[in-house]
């Protein structure tokens, strides 16, 4: 395999794999069964089998409805955070059978790190993507993202020289958007873990720091689902108190404080709730909640003229 032909492959099932593993196998299968590429890897020969062709139709056709479903698309993606790198880790395996074994795993590794990034990359785009409840909106993502998958590929193995650039730019664009990607991880973890134990009121002395505190109000943890110069995901803090409510935020750089208005509608969700919130100066702001913490936000002790405003 030439180097353009192999980097061009394994760029290519990394991220292809990384948006939908069953898409790149089907293509991949499809495309060799019906000769539209001729320099697949012989280990991959097996993706054109009818019965692999089928699993992977079926699963695509899951995928393909569980992507037009908003409120269900992030346990989708949840739970393939644990297929998707290995899938792709495992067509690299067959796609370099033909050379020594300490660099087809090398290739293996590559290709699962990639995937994973890809991945990364796909939730955080859906979850921002949440914080517009409309379902055309998904429908776009979910077909660009299949549609891609397509076009990577075939371009990959067709014409190496031209994917490379292609392939090679959205890698250095996922490793730009690494800290995003991690901040996105961390926050699945803690809706996971906060879904397990909701019916375990969280302690407030590990996740609330102590210049979040004031005065002896009440914190609520969440996370930014939206809102202008807040940063997507990043943790929030809502503090109750006297006759205020305050959202305070802490980066490296700087420290936020912006006063609301009385608590705003609390929705409920499987792995999470939100709460959209009013600025004093009438801006919008949305706030994610793990099931945790959204029991200590509805069971809240609010000053007076909140309770009356609920």
């Amino acid at each position: 395999m030439e180097f353009a032909q192999g980097l061009s492959s394994l760029l290519g099932l990394g991220i292809a794999s990384g948006l939908n593993l069953y898409a790149a196998v089907l293509t991949v299968g499809l495309a060799h069964r019906f000769g539209w590429i001729s320099s697949l890897p012989q280990g991959l020969d097996a993706l054109s089998h009818p019965v692999v062709l089928s699993v992977a139709a079926v699963l695509y056709l899951a995928e393909f409805i569980a992507d037009k479903v908003p409120g269900f698309t992030p346990i989708w993606d949840g739970i393939h955070t644990f297929i998707r790198p290995v899938g792709a880790a495992l067509l690299a395996y067959g796609a370099f059978g033909d050379i020594d074994p300490k660099f087809r795993i090398i290739a293996m590794l590559v290709a699962g790190s990639i995937a994973l990034g890809t991945h990364a990359t796909k939730m955080g785009t859906r979850l921002a993507a949440h914080a517009v409840p409309d379902p055309v909106t998904h429908s776009t993502i979910s077909l660009a993202e299949d549609f891609s998958v397509v076009g990577l590929l075939l371009i990959a193995y067709s014409y190496p020289w031209v994917a490379l650039p292609i392939l090679l730019a959205i890698v250095a664009g996922i490793g730009f958007a690494l800290p995003f990607l991690v901040r996105v991880l961390r926050f699945l973890l803690r809706a996971a873990s906060g879904r397990m134990l909701s019916f375990v009121p969280p302690v407030a002395s590990e996740e609330i720091p102590e210049w979040a505190k004031q005065d002896g109000s009440q914190i609520v943890l969440g996370f930014v689902r939206s809102g202008k110069d807040l940063g997507r995901l990043r943790r929030a803090y809502l503090s109750y108190g006297g006759s205020s409510v305050t959202l305070r935020m802490k980066s490296f750089m700087s420290e936020k404080r912006i006063e609301l208005k009385e608590p705003g509608k609390q929705s409920e969700g499987l792995f999470l709730d939100f709460v959209e919130l009013t600025t004093k100066d009438e801006q919008s702001i949305s706030i994610y909640l793990t099931k945790d913490w959204a029991a200590v936000y509805r069971n809240r002790s609010l000053p007076q003229r909140f309770s009356e405003a609920t």
